[in-house]
């Protein structure tokens, strides 16, 4: 008895996962998000943008969240910190190698922190002029070569594990001409960054195949909105402009090409159906009748699934695409749908009554004295001609066609529900023997 109440338990429970499964699976088709490996340090991590967590929790608010609109799934490996020698060893780690193998951009930011340790900031914050220019030329020029190897490698072990684009930041200058506490250092970090950014990233990125991306031409002159006060790390919109870098270079990547295609091109009296190749990242696709522009489909539009639609009339029509990266839209006419033509009615013509001709009577013997006159039959008429039925006359529907919003959910519940029903028979089928048997 047991067992059989087990039985009907398990197919309950394997319909109702069958259920689940097929909703999430749904919903997981709706919205692709782009997968970005982030490495590099606090820039990277969005330190100092909300309250310290212990132990420190990526920012949602750093830039490889913003990147694509905030469309991303980020993958963490970064840290507050980190130098560039430390990044190397941490994506040496198994862990970091699988993160990679996912990816399909990867962001590295690195090397700030080597140059910052290397003129020995602090000091120079508190006597706000370096210590010794010879001595500071020299640890930056040892720092520099550093980098170099170290970003150098990186790239390498990245490219082992993964083809995604690799987008390197070049440094910025965190101190801002007008900054009233970094200000008199303005120019050490112009000369530091300017140096560092043309013998290491730019030619690395030259070297290595790599994108680069000018973080310092981004900072310029914005260090009062893009920098946290009495900081050096970018505030929300400082980590917003280090995100459209990305995004800007990402859409040239993989633009959103949007590309219909027409059942036919022919002169036809049925509807359309437009379908749209495979676009990477596709979050949404809508489309409206008449030349619009991205802005029309914020609360309007038709939704496309499946990549297809039916319109029924001819007109020009914009489909709308939103990817992780950005939006886009393309307009086109259709001119080929032909109206059905109508069957022609036959008119019904009225009966025709037609007299029938007077008989003449035969001469008689008897005079009209001697007989009444016989009466003469009243005039006969044919019979009304058959009536002509009209053919129902076809209308020609007009309109948009709905969607195909068809699904398999109503497929797998009644499925469910035939397991739910043979597990009872079982169930019933076994109680009916064991009551024959103690019989």
């Amino acid at each position: 008895m047991n067992k059989d109440k087990n039985k009907l338990l398990f197919l309950v429970i394997f319909t109702a996962l069958t259920l689940l499964f097929s909703t999430t699976v749904t919903a997981t088709e709706q919205e692709e998000s782009l997968t970005v490996v982030s490495l590099g340090d606090s820039i990277t991590f969005g330190w100092n943008l909300e309250q310290p967590q212990t132990p420190p929790v990526q920012s949602e608010n750093a830039f490889p969240f913003l990147i694509g609109n905030g469309n991303t799934e980020v993958l963490n490996v970064s840290y507050p910190g980190w130098t560039s020698t430390q990044l190397l060893e941490a994506i040496k780690t198994v862990k970091a190698k699988q993160m990679l193998q996912q990816a399909e951009t990867v962001t590295l930011s690195i090397g700030a922190n080597d140059l910052l340790q290397a003129i020995e900031l602090s000091k120079i914050i508190e006597n706000q002029q370096p210590v010794d220019p010879e001595a500071l030329q020299q640890k930056v020029t040892a720092a520099t070569a550093q980098v170099y190897n170290n970003i150098t490698e990186i790239i390498t072990l990245i490219k082992e594990e993964t083809d995604a684009p690799i987008l390197l930041y070049s440094l910025y200058n965190p101190f801002g001409i007008n900054d009233p506490i970094y200000g008199s250092i303005h120019t050490l970090g112009e000369m530091i960054t300017n140096s560092v950014n043309s013998k290491v990233y730019s030619t690395i990125a030259a070297q290595q195949g790599v994108h680069y991306l000018d973080a310092y031409s981004a900072f310029n002159g914005k260090q009062q909105d893009y920098i946290i006060p009495g900081d050096i790390h970018p505030t929300i919109s400082g980590q917003q402009a280090l995100a459209q870098l990305a995004t800007n270079l990402l859409n040239e990547l993989i633009p959103i090409t949007i590309n219909p295609i027409l059942s036919t091109v022919e002169e036809t009296t049925e509807p359309v159906s437009i379908s749209l190749e495979e676009i990477e990242h596709t979050i949404e696709i809508k489309w409206l009748t008449g030349e619009k522009t991205i802005a029309d489909f914020v609360n309007e539009g038709n939704l496309v699934e499946n990549n297809s639609f039916t319109v029924s009339e001819n007109g020009v029509y914009t489909i709308y695409v939103k990817t992780a990266l950005g939006e886009s839209v393309y307009t086109f006419e259709i001119s080929t749908i032909t109206p059905k033509a109508e069957e022609p009615v036959e008119e019904e013509e009225p009966p025709v009554d037609v007299e029938q001709p007077e008989e003449e009577e035969p001469p008689s013997d008897t005079t009209d004295e001697d007989e009444a006159p016989a009466e003469r039959p009243e005039k006969e008429t044919q019979d009304e001609a058959p009536k002509v039925e009209k053919p129902k006359q076809t209308m020609v529907k007009s309109g948009h066609a709905l969607p195909d919003t068809a699904t398999s959910m109503y497929n797998i519940l009644l499925t469910g529900l035939c397991f739910i029903g043979i597990g009872g028979g079982v169930l019933f089928n076994q109680r009916l023997r064991k009551s024959k048997v103690k019989q």
